[in-house]
């Protein structure tokens, strides 16, 4: 039994994202509920049709947060999920959702994620409360969690392939030229290769400009089955594919079963979702990748078949990846150019995705757009899950 096709997104919304100093009078609960109402009333239905909740609880909460949302809300629910590990819980809700519905638990979910974002010391699920070897083996020795994560795995790409850092600046350089023109994105003053590389360092070889701004902000998005979304108030966004993997814990770039740090599990991931769909990635129109740091992009591109191991750093640097170019990375800003509210930053690539082939991407609308790739990236690239969406069924 297959997914493929069964479901599809209908609506989505978003809060307005906001740096920390600008996030005064709002909470967890204001953020998830204002972008899911937003998202309810984009799909144009009543609230009592939803009958699943997908959540990403915000990182200070528990997992009870779902059910607590769902009161909140005043839902009468048949399907509550709450995956929670990192950046690849968005698409992996989705694919959650997806076989809810194929199986007939529900007919209409309701999926968010967001949380307000404060300055000051780290959250208690933080890497010192996570499992037992990543707390002896790593962080006794003083890493600074994500940063340091990423860092290695930079280094290590650069040593295997020479890689200079200039292609890693024009990840960002794509990200704040698209973010400049959307209208929900916090960095959209448009930078330089050279103003990414004199950016200061915070954790050798990464840049201020090559790591991700956390911030304040919420989305949604609305999935349905097939056969109800053909009366949708927007054009249908189907689900055609879809794959995960997992590699290794969560902050533990070095114990993975992969042969080196360079390789990431959304190869295996894009392969499962690309035989789901029947497609590969010559069909896609764009990819929206999930892009904390610049090395995700560039990984990601080679893992998913746009080029050779080892030429994603020349493939950015040669390649137009603009929303006008020869295939469109990240045509919102990505999360380097909007910034990443946690839980909103797991359904960032999918809603862009939604947008875009929905035609509503304004003036990054990527032309006759047909088929697109999300991908969510979670703990040091670490499990991925990958989704393939199209406005028509191949």
């Amino acid at each position: 039994m297959s997914i493929r096709g069964k479901c599809a997104i209908i609506g989505y919304g978003e809060t307005i994202f906001a740096k920390a100093k600008h996030s005064a009078g709002r909470s967890h609960y204001g953020e998830q509920c204002a972008a899911a109402r937003a998202a309810i009333e984009d799909a144009g239905i009543a609230k009592d049709e939803i009958d699943g909740l997908v959540v990403i609880p915000p990182i200070d909460q528990g997992s009870s947060w779902s059910m607590d949302l769902a009161e909140y809300l005043q839902l009468r629910l048949r399907f509550l999920d709450t995956p929670y590990f990192g950046g690849a819980a968005g698409n992996a809700g989705i694919l959650h959702a997806a076989a809810a519905i194929q199986a007939g638990l529900c007919q209409t979910v309701l999926l968010v994620g967001g949380s307000v974002f404060h300055n000051g010391p780290p959250a208690p699920h933080s890497v010192e409360n996570s499992v037992s070897f990543e707390r002896d083996f790593d962080t006794i020795y003083g890493p600074m969690g994500d940063n340091s994560a990423y860092a290695l795995i930079k280094r290590r790409y650069q040593h295997e392939f020479g890689a200079r850092d200039e292609p890693f600046a024009q990840v960002v350089v794509n990200a704040r030229r698209h973010a400049a023109q959307f209208s929900n994105a916090l960095l959209q003053t448009p930078v330089t290769v050279q103003d990414v590389l004199n950016s200061r360092m915070i954790c050798d070889p990464l840049r201020m400009f090559e790591i991700v701004m956390p911030c304040t902000g919420a989305i949604a998005l609305i999935v349905t089955a097939s056969d109800r979304a053909k009366d949708a108030r927007h054009r249908p966004v189907y689900l055609l594919g879809g794959g995960q993997s997992i590699d290794r814990g969560m902050w533990t770039p070095a114990y993975g079963r992969d042969e080196s740090l360079t390789t990431s599990p959304i190869k295996r991931a894009a392969a499962s979702a690309f035989a789901m769909a029947g497609l590969s990635i010559r069909d896609m129109d764009f990819v929206q990748l999930y892009d904390c740091y610049t090395i995700t992009v560039v990984i990601a591109l080679e893992d998913i078949g746009c080029c050779a191991k080892g030429e994603g750093a020349e493939f950015v640097e040669k390649t137009d990846i603009s929303y006008r170019g020869v295939l469109p990375v990240n045509t919102d800003g990505g999360q380097l150019g909007r910034g990443q509210p946690y839980g909103a930053c797991h359904f960032m690539p999918v809603v862009e995705a939604a947008r875009q082939l929905m035609g509503r991407a304004g003036p990054l609308q990527v032309a006759d757009a047909q088929y697109g790739l999300a991908n969510g990236n979670g703990g040091s690239m670490a499990n991925e899950c990958v989704l393939i969406l199209g406005n028509q069924l191949p």
